[in-house]
């Protein structure tokens, strides 16, 4: 039996839809309906990569269904798992982990060694099969469910929600009242990221973006303290703000060059800079070229944990979750919105 997918069949081609035979859920594993999926730009990233190109097209080989934010609801179960029933609504940890390494004794699926290829994870939609289809066979221990809820809703959560709220908690359990924390990039992650300082946090918050409109929906819709246009004033507005004192905590969802630079001019001694964006940047540290004893980490994916915590959030409608929604054959329309910054939330393909 077959089902509908879109596939990345070629680096440096868009995708396609094509056919894929429907799979078969092992006896630990969940035959999961797929109901909704979010789109990424590091699906438009893997599009474009040419042969051989970092850090997708060096480590992994084309073929595989895209789509890393997957959430819908039971069709089928293995023989071992008892916990769950047909119907339920589930969310897919996109990050697989082999259990047994280092990394996953101590709940670092992110870093399974057994998975990871050069910087990046082989995951559901990189790499391997991903959510862009009717049916996705995940094993039990990387779903978690959410009950009779809607899933349509929490498809974004599973890779903006959660891949923005690891970054962030790297330095949240840092900041106290009075501190300034900087979101750069306000975009399908990056309203998480504020939301998520704001929620846990007693810090104020400055947003950075190149988009008016973005910066506008920061404040006024999630809560950020102060706003700052991108560009080369973007250090010296923000020292303004922090009256000279800089930043305790930054997270750069962009990650190219000019952003990194701007975290490494405005942290502070003892902040901490968390760099969840893939823009392909890079940043020359050292003395006189980033505050001493500040730290810097570049961040990768998540943890089942986070995952849990996050739709909890959602669960308990303490978290605003925006979303374009289109439908299945509207998938390369999406993209290109994507792409082109043209959404006012996170695309999400309704897959019926």
């Amino acid at each position: 039996m077959s089902m509908k997918c879109f596939k990345l069949e070629q680096w440096g081609q868009p995708g396609v839809y094509t056919t894929a035979p429907r799979p078969t859920p092992g006896v630990n594993d969940v035959l999961v309906r797929v109901k909704a999926v979010g789109l990424c730009l590091s699906d438009v990233h893997m599009m474009h990569s040419q042969p051989g190109s970092d850090p997708y097209a060096s480590v992994l080989e084309p073929g595989f269904i895209l789509g890393h934010e997957t959430a819908g609801v039971v069709e089928e179960l293995g023989a071992n798992v008892t916990d769950l029933k047909k119907g339920e609504s589930v969310v897919v940890h996109h990050v697989q982990h082999c259990g047994h390494c280092e990394y996953c004794e101590r709940g670092l699926e992110m870093h399974c060694t057994y998975y990871k290829r050069g910087d990046i994870l082989v995951t559901r939609g990189s790499g391997q099969d991903g959510g862009l289809a009717e049916f996705v066979v995940v094993p039990r221990d990387e779903l978690v469910s959410v009950g009779n809820d809607d899933p349509v809703r929490y498809a974004p959560l599973t890779d903006a929600g959660i891949t923005a709220y690891s970054a962030c908690m790297k330095f949240i359990p840092r900041l106290r009242p009075g501190d300034f924390a900087v979101v750069i990039g306000i975009g399908g992650l990056g309203s998480y990221g504020v939301q998520f300082i704001k929620m846990m946090s007693a810090a104020r918050v400055i947003a950075v973006d190149t988009i008016p409109r973005r910066l506008e929906f920061a404040q006024k819709e999630l809560g950020a303290d102060f706003v700052v246009a991108a560009g080369p004033d973007a250090a010296e507005k923000i020292k303004a703000i922090t009256e000279g004192r800089g930043v305790d905590g930054l997270v750069d969802f962009a990650g190219v060059d000019q952003t990194m630079r701007l975290a490494a001019d405005v942290v502070r001694p003892r902040g901490f800079i968390s760099v969840p964006g893939m823009g392909g940047g890079s940043v020359t540290l050292g003395w006189n070229k980033m505050a001493t004893t500040a730290e810097f980490a570049l961040s990768l994916g998540s943890s089942r944990k986070e995952m849990r915590e996050v739709c909890q959030l959602a669960r308990e409608g303490r978290l605003r979750i925006d979303m374009d929604k289109f439908s299945w054959d509207q998938i390369p329309e999406a993209y290109e919105k994507l792409e082109k910054g043209e959404l006012s939330g996170r695309a999400v393909i309704l897959v019926d």
